[in-house]
């Protein structure tokens, strides 16, 4: 095999080993590369059992098959023609492996490409075995002995939230920890449960927990009683994306009982009921989402944009249109408001809700009440920017695409480093393997 040959395939690093024979092999049925080697046979050999030297004498060669990738083709075989010599002791041994330890079957550089295959959340462990021609089990043990990453320190922003996991752990949900600053998930914690929280952050140095100014969270009540307990220093912070979530929940509430109200007109052959009914996602968009194109609303043979689409099925009931408004209101409060107003605006808001015709406001009048104070905090910036849960939630989804594409998990300690691996753009390999222990 001559030295071009050596440069293509990845392997300039034995141009320092004495090579007494090579060749090279193109199997057409795999389409890989077999590089058959040879080498020279040294001199006064040490026994590795007894430390004699050059008592020993050659007794059989075997061949070993060791995989290996270049930067160009990921699936290379090395057939490595090794010497086994038998020393005067009676032990034997084999002439020594200069691309990889005796026991393993891959190279350091094939190792380190099925490792940067693993950063893509959208392949499987099954998905890089395949890749690579090697077995599932393999991919899981490099991963495993090579990436172990701590948890992160944490920082003056801290955003929580749930993943759903029942297939990746004992508990049903798995609790994230991310820092929007950093753009990074600091920890993925198997429970979300208090006494499990309050231990985990007890554990925590309580200086490193005083650095925390924000603590952005759900509508989850026990984070909050958490956050309370072991964020002395901190401000609660309702996310926006979550009330206005939960408001439009209660008004679509509203819609479907007002629609069967009206339910007689599907009878008579009528388009209100039917546009409640195809049309109710308009309700729930922002009005400055809402488009003027007009298109053919087949039912009824009309040609309407979204506007008047929305029009059309509030005519119908002042109390609905009463309540489109009300939300609609909060929508601009969450826009608009400022540290400065945000107290006295969502008092006059809270007031609308309790005073609304629409018996489902009432639930939101209670939530709104409740989290007063939550709610005015998120309107604080850093650096410029709403405390929110827009990174998290983010975050959430890619975890909910690796638990997706890999069927669940087994080990959650193998889930929580590959969500941070995928996800960590500084999450870094170890130098050495792993402690079976650790695993």
């Amino acid at each position: 095999m001559d030295k071009e040959s050596i440069s293509r395939l990845g392997l300039d690093y034995i141009s320092n080993i004495d090579v007494e024979s090579s060749d090279e092999i193109y199997d057409p049925s795999t389409t890989n590369h077999i590089i058959v080697l040879k080498l020279i046979k040294q001199t006064n050999i040490c026994c590795p059992h007894c430390g004699l030297v050059g008592k020993s004498k050659l007794r059989s060669t075997i061949v070993q098959t060791i995989k290996h990738a270049s930067a160009n083709e990921n699936n290379l075989l090395i057939k490595l023609k090794r010497r086994v010599y038998l020393c005067e002791c009676g032990k034997t041994f084999r002439e020594e492996n200069p691309f990889t330890s005796s026991k393993r079957k891959t190279t350091l550089q094939k190792d380190f490409k099925i490792l940067m295959a693993l950063k893509d959340m959208n392949k499987s462990f099954t998905d890089v075995a395949k890749e690579f021609n090697v077995s599932v089990q393999t991919v899981i043990n490099i991963f495993d002995a090579k990436v172990d990453i701590p948890r992160q320190t944490l920082t003056q922003v801290l955003c929580v939230d749930e993943v759903y996991s029942k297939h990746c752990g004992y508990h049903k949900f798995c609790f994230v920890t991310y820092s929007p600053q950093l753009d990074k998930i600091l920890d993925v914690l198997p429970s979300r449960n208090k006494e499990d929280l309050l231990r985990y952050f007890g554990n925590t140095p309580l200086e490193e927990r005083k650095r925390v100014k924000y603590f952005s969270m759900d509508l989850y009540d026990t984070y909050r009683q958490v956050a309370k307990l072991c964020f002395p220093n901190a401000l609660i912070c309702a996310d926006h994306f979550h009330v206005i979530k939960n408001l439009s929940d209660f008004f679509n509430s509203a819609r479907i009982r007002i629609m069967k109200k009206y339910e007689r007109f599907k009878r008579q052959n009528d388009s209100w009921y039917w546009l409640y009914k195809k049309y109710w996602r308009k309700l729930l968009k922002a009005p400055e989402n809402l488009k003027y194109e007009k298109f053919r609303v087949s039912k009824s043979g009309m040609y309407l944009d979204e506007h008047q689409i929305v029009d059309y099925m509030l005519s119908i009931d002042a109390d609905l249109k009463a309540g489109y408004e009300l939300l609609n209101e909060y929508r601009n409060y969450n826009s608009c408001a400022t540290t400065i107003n945000a107290a006295s605006w969502l008092d006059e808001l809270i007031i609308k809700f309790h005073n609304s015709t629409l018996e489902e406001f009432h639930k939101a009048y209670k939530l709104l009440k409740n989290w007063r104070q939550e709610i005015i905090n998120s309107f604080n910036r850093v650096n410029g920017f709403i405390i929110s849960n827009g990174g998290m939630e983010r975050a959430n989804r890619d975890i909910k695409t690796i638990i997706r594409h890999s069927f669940g998990f087994t080990n959650f300690g193998r889930f929580r480093n590959r969500v941070m691996y995928c996800k960590n753009k500084d999450a870094s390999i170890l130098a050495y393997r792993k402690d079976k222990k650790k695993k």
